[in-house]
């Protein structure tokens, strides 16, 4: 039977909190989606056919609302649980790059290896295309970010980092 995504939601991180508590873990994370209207290969496929590109609002909305219950759901653990538990939000830091342009990056639609459409990891190898400064593009490939993203994203989870090694 398939459990809907509140289901599984609410009951598959207190599964893993449990097991990873029995096997000692005293501080846990959990990541939040990025912003999933706005990858690449989602605007390519979704996009229609259009040269306009631009995220995709819709799915975006799905990444904010699973955040939300995710977020609640931890929150509900944080309480009940005896062990450190944390949210790290890469879906503000992944929208300020993407949407409100704050980093400066000149391509936030597409990857920097190929044609930064729909190729992803094993079709990005030594053989493919690339641009020529990676550091410009907010994509390595049409899914994963460049290393000046993870940077930026790193950069916006430094307080939780803190507050989690500190705890």
């Amino acid at each position: 039977m398939l459990m809907s995504a509140t289901q599984r939601l609410s009951s598959s991180p207190h599964v893993h909190h449990t097991d990873l508590a029995d096997e000692g873990a005293q501080r846990i994370v959990i990541v939040g989606l990025p912003p999933m209207g706005c990858v690449p290969a989602v605007i390519t496929l979704n996009s229609g056919g259009s040269r306009k590109r631009g995220c995709i609002e819709s799915l975006s909305s799905v990444a904010r609302d699973y955040n939300q219950l995710l977020q609640n759901q931890w929150k509900a653990m944080q309480q009940t649980s005896g062990h450190q538990i944390f949210y790290a939000d890469i879906y503000t830091p992944m929208v300020d790059i993407i949407q409100r342009r704050k980093f400066g990056f000149d391509v936030v639609d597409r990857g920097c290896c190929g044609t930064g459409l729909l190729e992803a990891s094993y079709s990005c190898n030594p053989k493919s295309p690339t641009c020529t400064d990676a550091s410009k593009y907010a994509f390595w490939d049409a899914i994963h970010p460049t290393e000046s993203t993870y940077y930026i994203i790193f950069k916006s989870l430094v307080p939780t980092i803190d507050f989690f090694l500190n705890a």
